[in-house]
């Protein structure tokens, strides 16, 4: 579960999980926050790094480093798209790389993301 409790400064917000703790707060106010939606696009970004790493880990594969760029789109009213990239660095085979980012692509927030999605007040 996550909480988001009120700061002091107008709109910070802070995450709290019961390992972290992180800060939001709109675009305006930010200092060293996310804004909401980037907070969306990290757990997407964080999920396919991971899901990269584990994999090339699993099959002994020597990499450099992993990056993820995940950003949303919204100029659709009717939809929301999220764009990403995934750029494995090291000396890695092409057909390899095009692989592993084609089985990564079933990270589970990529899962939930996916489906319908229904919203519960409680």
């Amino acid at each position: 579960m996550i909480i988001a409790k009120s700061d002091s400064e107008k709109y910070s917000t802070k995450i709290i999980s019961e390992k972290a703790q992180l800060n939001a707060d709109v675009a305006d106010n930010a200092s060293n926050a996310f804004q909401p939606h980037e907070l969306l696009c990290a757990g997407l970004a964080a999920c396919l790094d991971i899901t990269v790493r584990m994999i090339l880990e699993h099959k002994n594969i020597v990499y450099d480093e992993v990056i993820v760029k995940v950003d949303i789109d919204t100029t659709d009213a009717d939809k929301t798209k999220f764009c990403y990239n995934i750029n494995i660095l090291g000396d890695v085979p092409a057909v390899t790389k095009k692989r592993v980012i084609e089985i990564a692509q079933n990270c589970p927030v990529k899962k939930i993301l996916s489906k319908q999605i229904e919203f519960t007040l409680n």
